[in-house]
Parts: C-alpha cells; sequence; structure tokens
C-alpha cells in the first residue's frame, strides 16, 4: 500500500478531510498522477472512495488539471457504479464541461463518450445528485447527435412522475 492511500485511510468523508487531502495534492503535486487512477479505478474500496473525493475537491478548484488525462478521467467516471464516487466523478465532469470554449474544443469521440456516461448514469445512478449532474451535463451535448435530445425527453418523462422536486428543479432549467 502507497503512502498516499495510507493517508487516504486516516481521512472520513467530511469537508474538512476532503481539504485535508486536496491540500496534500496542492503541496505534493506529483502525487496527482498516483491519485487520478486511485479514484478512477472501479474499485469500492475505502481508499478509492475517499480518492474520488479528494479528487473532486482538488480538481475543482483547477479544472484544467484534468485536461491531460480527460480521457482516462472519463473511462474512470464511465466505470463507476458505487454511489459515493458516482457523485463526486459526474460533478466534477459537468463542471469540466461548464466552460463553453472546454466544450468547443472537445472532440466528437469525447463527446459521444461524455453522452455515454450521461445516459449510463441516467440508467443506473441512484441518488439524485448523480442524476441531477448528468442531466445537466447532457444539457450541453443535446444537439451533438440527432436521438440525444430525443431520448433525453423519453427519460425525462418517464421518471417525471416519480422523482421529486430535486429533479423537476434540474429539468426546468434544460435547453429542451
Amino acid at each position: 500500500m502507497s503512502s498516499l492511500e495510507e493517508l487516504l485511510l486516516q481521512f472520513f468523508a467530511s469537508v474538512a478531510d476532503r481539504e485535508k487531502g486536496a491540500a496534500y495534492i496542492e503541496e505534493h503535486p506529483e502525487r496527482f498522477q498516483e491519485l487520478l487512477p486511485l479514484a478512477c479505478s472501479p474499485e469500492k474500496n475505502r481508499e478509492n472512495i475517499v480518492a474520488a473525493w479528494v479528487l473532486e475537491k482538488y480538481a475543482l478548484a483547477r479544472l484544467d488539471c484534468l485536461d491531460n488525462c480527460l480521457e482516462t478521467f472519463l473511462q474512470g467516471t464511465l466505470v463507476q457504479t458505487h454511489e459515493s464516487k458516482r457523485r463526486p466523478m459526474i460533478k466534477l465532469t459537468y463542471h469540466y464541461c461548464r466552460n463553453k470554449k472546454r466544450r468547443e474544443a472537445l472532440s466528437s469521440e469525447v463527446k459521444d463518450t461524455l453522452v455515454e456516461i450521461c445516459f449510463s448514469y441516467l440508467l443506473e445512478a441512484e441518488k439524485i445528485a448523480s442524476i441531477a449532474f448528468a442531466l445537466k451535463t447532457l444539457d450541453y451535448f443535446l444537439d451533438h447527435a440527432p436521438w440525444i435530445r430525443k431520448e433525453t425527453i423519453a427519460y425525462i418523462e418517464r421518471e417525471s412522475p416519480q422523482r421529486g422536486r430535486s429533479f423537476q428543479a434540474v429539468v426546468r432549467h434544460m435547453h429542451l
């Protein structure tokens, strides 16, 4: 077990511990290359979950850190099945895509991957936070392919009756 993994195992879900982890990576930027695979792994071990939380806290403040490893990050986001890892990964995805210039620079293949991630989360995630970030991210790519808008609307119509106010609030802000 690496020293980073040992450090991560000392942390809990608190904001303070996530900030400590992000501060550690900021002080030791070379450890980012170790943090990313731990967070992106489909493993559901505690160190992997905490790594996802630390990655979220660290990368939200410097989204450009994902530029050179975007493919790895997106593949890691796609394979998540643990709810505690899904939320930070899709939240980072959403914030990364919020920047219009960044979105416009994405290749068609990366956009395809982003759409795949979003629909995967819509169909498999249980928690509303992950679903909300998936919908908000998908909103940026509704016109990437003709079927995306149609399938998004069908999903919303199917899910709306059983979802709560949070779901409805996200849908109201979409550009359908």
